[in-house]
């Protein structure tokens, strides 16, 4: 369920909201003031901060720190540099799909040396570091189901998720939106030994409220703030330790490979050279 936040209303916004939906015809219906209290319309607006409209190449990358957390203390674990990227394509009605693709990597806190082995401070076990190579995937996006994370499956497990947007609200001369993703897993055979999992996904967005609702403005920049709260997972060998899996993150979208910051990059390029070499290619294809 969305939580409902009051928020101005802004004349002139229906040219805006066409533009978010993509639709001359929808200039038509679009009420004459943005209101992030209607769920279509905040499907929309996240759309635009967080994917475009226009089909063009976007980037995201993310700079942070994972930590572990037991008995509300966080100890860092290492920084994060992430990246994302993806060709958007509109569907039927208010659907789009998103081909995407990511690649992460991890450095030891306060360094820029990509991480191998990781000694973990709550078992003393060092363990190896590994990074899966990107790879294209395609997901079907609605206005009420706006990430494209967390929508597989795991076998033997009952999952739960949600990715209901909002909420949104307008701040001076800024447009704030969550797009959060929350999912539940539990095994199906409670004797299968297999744990549960929960993520909790916290994204906010922001753009400029010009930019939003500007009908030749198709893909506006945006930061991103993210925070994620999970169960450990399964790789670190926490065995029956409490805590969680907790990380803070920054981040920007940009619109061309050689606009990534060039840590991220010259990581991706030495762990994976092969993708590295035409990530655009990647998403293309996918």
């Amino acid at each position: 369920m969305i939580r409902r936040r009051n928020v101005l209303g802004l004349m002139g916004a229906a040219a805006g909201l066409a533009m978010v939906n993509g639709e001359a015809r929808a200039a038509t219906r679009a009420p004459k003031s943005l209101d992030l209290n209607d769920e279509r319309q905040l499907g929309l607006v996240l759309r635009k901060l967080r994917y475009g409209l226009d089909g063009s190449l976007t980037f995201w990358w993310m700079r942070g720190t994972r930590y572990g957390v037991v008995d509300s203390f966080a100890t860092p674990f290492w920084d994060m540099y992430i990246g994302t990227w993806y060709y958007v394509r509109d569907l039927d009605g208010d659907n789009y799909e998103v081909t995407v693709a990511s690649a992460n990597y991890y450095t030891p806190v306060g360094s820029e040396e990509l991480l191998k082995v990781f000694r973990n401070p709550y078992t003393n076990a060092e363990v190896p570091v590994k990074y899966a190579a990107p790879k294209a995937r395609r997901s079907v996006v609605g206005p009420k189901s706006g990430s494209v994370f967390g929508g597989d499956g795991m076998p033997g497990m009952k999952t739960t998720r949600a990715t209901d947007p909002g909420p949104g609200w307008i701040e001076g001369e800024d447009v704030v939106v969550r797009g959060d993703m929350v999912m539940g897993a539990v095994p199906v055979d409670p004797a299968s030994g297999a744990r549960p999992m929960h993520v909790n996904d916290w994204s906010t967005y922001v753009g400029k409220l010009a930019d939003l609702t500007d009908p030749a403005q198709k893909n506006p920049p945006a930061v991103q703030y993210f925070t994620d709260i999970l169960t450990w997972p399964a790789w670190l060998q926490m065995g029956d330790q409490r805590g969680s899996y907790v990380s803070r993150c920054y981040g920007r979208k940009v619109f061309a490979y050689e606009q990534m910051p060039a840590i991220w990059r010259r990581l991706f390029e030495q762990a994976h050279p092969e993708a590295a070499r035409d990530p655009v290619g990647l998403v293309k294809g996918g």
